[in-house]
């Protein structure tokens, strides 16, 4: 064995054993919810979500919650505590304040420095808006899935999957699911406009309606203003300039479970991503169970989960989780997991 070989292998049994005491640091608990799929506001032992989703965190540290399956969105205080802000478990599509409202399916959520939460409404193909007194009316769409430009009234989706805001809060994103595109709302003019992606899916970096994405299923903005998108069926994360420019952070297009460099990354059915301070972007890999990270540099890593479906806490090598949907960041610098099989919040403490 050459010398050059032997400082190769050195380097990569060094690395695989930086990675695993790196897991072994990380912890995984159960933050919130029962584990059994209902509708029921108490502490975060007892309360229940029913195929929880997209998330948000406000300044105060209220997380809120696109309950999908009880066509609800949840608040969910610091100490794991449930409450609801609108909607009253049966699908609908009604504004109104609190369990007045009704809504189909909504799939994520953003929440502005206001106070005021941003909701895709899947199956009612428009973005929703709720006001700090739980009032909700519909911001965007007509309800009749589309694809189609212009005034926020005439505009229209096609399941409406991730909601985003830019940093200054003048303009909001859509990941549009079966149109595979992401579409920007001026919040001042209220005018709809098409960011990247073209109706049409494929998989290709480039601008604006040359870009092709396949069904991206939710976006998150950085500090940059840059978007981020699980590009599911893809199997990639894709990345967004304010400029409608779209590149590929890692993922090349086919499934599976693979550490590395961009190009050699693999995920399966990438759903959900957070945004950390440093710019590394954690991703929810929800077929493998598993939760990621992917460095400024490029290099992806295994953050937590083994592999297999389950319902385990403990060390990241060792802890399971059952089709991880989103993440988002908490105020103590953990990491907050929803999780649509085991109809539960749970906590990943970095560190």
């Amino acid at each position: 064995m050459t010398s050059a070989i032997a400082s190769v292998l050195l380097a990569l049994s060094l690395n695989a054993i930086a990675l695993k005491e790196a897991r072994s640091q990380v912890r995984v608990e159960t933050f919130s919810g029962s584990g059994q799929a209902g509708f029921a506001n108490s502490n975060g032992q007892v309360g229940q979500f029913n195929r929880p989703h997209g998330l948000a965190i406000d300044a105060k540290g209220n997380l809120y919650v696109s309950d999908r399956g009880n066509h609800a969105i949840r608040v969910v205080a610091s100490n794991g505590d449930i409450a609801t802000l609108a909607g009253n478990g049966k699908e609908g599509n009604a504004d109104g304040t609190g369990p007045a409202a009704s809504f189909r399916q909504p799939i994520a959520v953003a929440v502005d420095k206001s106070g005021n939460v941003y909701v895709a409404d899947r199956d009612n193909h428009v973005i929703r808006l709720i006001d700090p007194s739980g009032n909700v009316v519909i911001l965007a769409g007509t309800g009749t899935n589309g694809f189609a430009n212009g005034p926020s009234s005439s505009a229209q989706f096609n399941e409406p999957y991730g909601v985003a805001l830019s940093p200054d809060e003048k303009t909001f994103y859509v990941a549009d699911y079966l149109n595979h595109a992401l579409r920007a709302v001026d919040l001042a003019t209220k005018q709809v406009t098409t960011l990247a992606g073209n109706g049409t899916a494929g998989f290709a970096n480039d601008v604006g309606d040359k870009a092709q994405f396949n069904q991206p299923y939710n976006v998150k903005a950085d500090a940059n203003g840059r978007l981020n998108v699980p590009d599911q069926n893809n199997h990639a994360i894709r990345r967004v300039d304010p400029d409608g420019t779209v590149s590929t952070l890692a993922g090349n297009g086919q499934s599976g479970f693979a550490d590395g460099k961009p190009s050699d990354t693999r995920f399966n059915n990438p759903t959900g991503l957070a945004v950390g301070p440093n710019g590394t972007v954690y991703v929810s890999d929800r077929n493998n169970h598993r939760i990621r990270a992917i460095s400024p540099a490029g290099e992806t890593t295994t953050v937590a989960g083994d592999g297999t479906a389950g319902q385990q806490d403990g060390p990241g090598q060792v802890a399971k989780f059952n089709r991880p949907i989103d993440l988002v960041l908490a105020t103590d610098g953990s990491l907050v997991v929803s999780e649509e099989t085991n109809h539960r919040l749970r906590k990943i403490l970095l560190k």
